[in-house]
Parts: structure tokens; C-alpha cells; sequence
């Protein structure tokens, strides 16, 4: 199967998305204004062998590792998705990607995802892309397609670009709206609440927001670079007529990881800032045939 790219042109704006069917991982949002607003490794892999390092790859059914019989991550992100058919309007251009899990490959593991665990888990998903003029909106859904709950969580796991290599200035580059949101240091491992102060980049970052029970959707301002570029970041989440509560995490590997990483550049840690949003805690199981949606707006102010 081959990865080439898929690109979503709005004609009557000029902006465009550009996919990769692996993973369905989107690699490049270009407004309108010819501004890229998504970073990718300039050492990243896009030939289908591993996860792509950069633009916004997918997570589900875990975050990081929890259940070692699986990759971290899970298997979105790993296998090839199916790409249905591009459509252009007056208004928006948009694509629909779609997996099931009898099409994944690999990642499943050795547990009640596996296909020979002998569990009734099964589940199909749609990734759906949709280009404004300075907009880019996805919409992640999953379906419960078997005969049994399953637990999940998932992000977008969304790398932006920094413009002007300024992601360690503090003015160029920050995160404006987690006020109140629990803090969970995964460098550190303390814990605390977070102030209004923006949030920026002096170190090696990893931190978990958890919102406030008042605030279940994100709603967040981004600084992308000293050209003044900023991202407006709107995400949520629903199970049936249920709200779920939108996590946010923050990431940048800063120098010394930055080394560790093999597809990314020692200095790239520069160009990027992470802020990932996820459904990672307060939510139930999904139940058989019910459906869990996830929405980001991401748009370029």
C-alpha cells in the first residue's frame, strides 16, 4: 500500500491540508495567507514504516503506555487508513478517512484489542478534515461496533510550528487559557494548579491539564512566533448527549531529548510547540453501538 499524500484544496480561499493515509496523519494546514501553521520533522519518516513526526498524529485507544501489550499510543497512527472522496465547495473543502479495526495491521496487541483474544471488543472509526479560508476543523468519531465496553482514551496529538525558531522566547511563543486546570508534571511529577499566567517553554516540558469541572470544553490562544502569529484552539467532546471533559497536554523535548529522538533534529525543538488535546480522564466506557465525538477547530488569528 503506498502513502502518498492527500491533499484538500479549498479553491475559492486557496488554503489546503495536506494527509498522509497512514495513520491519517494531516502534515500541512496552509491558510489562505500562505501561512503554515503545522510542523513537521524535517527527519520525519513518511514512507509508512513508523508514525509520523509531526503535523497531527492520532491516539487511541491509550496515551503514552499504560498497557504494555500495546505500542504506546495505540495503533491509529500506525496503519493505513481508507480515504474516501475529496470534495472542494464555495465554503469548504473536506476529506473523510475511515479505519476499522479489522483492518489494523498492526499495534493491537496482546490483549482484549488482539484478534485472537477471543473478546467481542470492535470498533470503527472516521476522521473527518474539513479547510477554511484560516480554519482547519477535525472530527475524530468512534464507534462502538462490538459486543462488549471497551475503555479507551485518545488525543490529536498536534505538533505547531514556531515561527522565527522562537519557542523558547516567552513572548513568541506560549499558551494562554488553562487557568484552573490541574497540573500533572510527567518531567517532575508534581502536581498543582495552574495560574493565569501564560505558559511557556524554558525546559524539557511534558505536563497533563486537567480542566476544572465548569470548563469540560478547550478554549485556548497559542503564540506561534515573533511574526506576531497566533492559533486559536477550540475542542469537544461528546458521548451521546453526554460532554466529556477536553485535556490538554503541553510538550516540548527541549535540548537534551531532542538528541534522544532519531526522527527529529537536535535543534528542531526550536521550531515546535505541542498542545495535545485528549480524552484522558472522566469519561466511562463506550458501549456497544454507542458513538464518542471529538472536535478541534484550529484557526489561524
Amino acid at each position: 500500500m503506498t502513502n502518498d499524500v492527500v491533499s484538500i484544496k479549498h479553491t475559492a480561499s486557496g488554503a489546503e491540508a495536506k494527509v498522509y493515509p497512514f495513520g491519517a496523519t494531516i502534515a500541512s494546514f496552509v491558510t489562505s495567507e500562505n501561512r503554515e501553521v503545522l510542523f513537521v520533522s524535517k527527519l520525519a519518516k513518511t514512507d509508512g514504516s513508523k508514525a509520523i513526526r509531526g503535523g497531527i498524529p492520532l491516539v487511541f485507544p491509550q496515551f503514552g503506555q499504560p498497557n504494555k501489550d500495546m505500542p504506546s499510543h495505540g495503533f491509529l497512527r500506525c496503519n493505513y487508513w481508507t480515504v474516501g472522496d475529496a470534495y472542494d465547495k464555495e465554503d469548504e473543502a473536506g476529506c473523510e478517512f475511515t479505519l476499522t479495526l479489522k483492518d489494523v495491521a498492526s499495534g493491537r496487541g496482546d490483549g482484549v484489542w488482539s484478534s485472537s483474544s477471543g473478546s467481542s471488543v470492535d470498533c470503527s472509526l472516521s476522521f473527518m478534515v474539513k479547510v477554511k479560508a484560516a480554519s482547519l476543523t477535525t472530527t475524530l468519531t468512534i464507534k462502538n461496533t462490538g459486543g462488549e465496553n471497551f475503555d479507551y482514551q485518545t488525543l490529536l496529538h498536534t505538533y505547531y510550528r514556531i515561527n522565527g525558531s522562537k519557542a523558547l522566547n516567552a513572548e513568541s511563543c506560549n499558551v494562554i487559557g488553562l487557568e484552573g486546570y490541574e497540573v500533572d508534571d510527567k518531567i517532575t511529577n508534581e502536581k498543582s494548579v495552574q495560574d493565569g499566567s501564560p505558559i511557556s517553554i524554558d525546559r524539557e516540558v511534558d505536563r497533563i491539564y486537567t480542566p476544572p469541572s465548569t470548563k469540560p470544553n478547550l478554549d485556548v490562544v497559542i503564540c506561534t512566533g515573533g511574526d506576531g502569529s497566533k492559533v486559536a484552539l477550540k475542542v469537544s467532546a461528546t458521548d451521546g448527549d453526554n460532554t466529556i471533559p477536553v485535556s490538554a497536554v503541553v510538550w516540548n523535548p527541549f535540548v537534551e531529548k531532542a538528541k534522544r529522538l532519531g526522527d527529529f533534529d537536535d535543534e528542531e525543538y526550536h521550531d515546535m510547540l505541542c498542545v495535545e488535546p485528549g480524552i484522558l480522564s472522566g469519561m466511562g466506557p463506550v458501549l456497544p453501538g454507542k458513538i464518542v465525538t471529538f472536535e478541534q477547530e484550529i484557526s489561524s488569528i
